[in-house]
């Protein structure tokens, strides 16, 4: 991969995360509807605001094209790193690769739910409830990924590590914090309900600040890769 690839996969981290931001904000799901609505309550938000949640959801359907490259990216640097086998590397891509998948098909389920609005409100909170339930509960795959790549800085035996060594308890509280996420399928209130602190404003804070900050070192990362290359070409 070059080096212009790598940085472009890189990029892609900020374009996935703008995309995905934008589409929750325009659908309205900032904060989400609480799990405690009526079915009439329910419906009506779909029914009022079909083409935002259409739009919305369809720019957040786009942002998984580009958190393809941008794990693909992650696991060219990790690539790098000496001393460490291929078991984290493909941890990671493997781990991200199906949380995209976990994160298009509750949006496709938000799609779905504004396909038809005026059908029974019982459906619309069925359908909304399952939208909602997948796309904050698929924890393992992302702890997975997160542990993969904090796997494979601890384990980086370079001089120059390929990421800093605090990256790797960035990925590990990020894995932590992804956890509680899992409760929303008990609580339709409070802290742990989907639109609660531990359910939906921490991991999503969370995940996004990881993001950009992973985004940004990888950046760093490829530049660092080339340098010798470019002193090299000096020479």
């Amino acid at each position: 991969m070059t080096t212009t690839d790598q940085k472009t996969g890189a990029w892609c981290g900020f374009v996935f995360a703008a995309l995905l931001g934008a589409g929750l904000l325009t659908a309205g799901f900032v904060p989400p509807p609480s799990p405690s609505l009526g079915a009439d309550e329910v419906a009506a938000i779909y029914q009022s605001h079909t083409a935002l949640i259409r739009i919305g959801m369809l720019l957040a359907v786009l942002s998984n094209v580009f958190y393809l490259p941008f794990i693909a990216s992650i696991s060219v640097q990790m690539r790098r790193m000496q001393g460490v086998g291929l078991t984290p590397v493909y941890l990671q891509l493997g781990a991200g690769s199906i949380g995209t998948v976990l994160l298009l098909l509750p949006e496709l389920g938000f799609l779905l739910t504004a396909f038809r609005p005026e059908r029974s409100p019982q459906l619309t909170m069925l359908l909304n409830d399952a939208a909602w339930l997948f796309f904050l509960t698929p924890f393992p795959t992302f702890v997975a990924q997160n542990c993969g790549i904090a796997w494979g800085i601890l384990g980086d035996q370079r001089t120059q590590p390929v990421f800093p060594r605090w990256v790797a308890f960035l990925n590990l509280w990020t894995a932590l914090l992804l956890i509680p996420a899992g409760l929303a399928f008990v609580f339709k209130t409070g802290p742990f309900a989907w639109n609660g602190l531990f359910s939906f404003w921490l991991p999503a804070g969370v995940f996004f600040a990881w993001l950009l900050v992973m985004a940004s070192l990888l950046l760093k990362s490829v530049d660092e890769a080339d340098a010798p290359v470019l002193h090299a070409k000096r020479a």
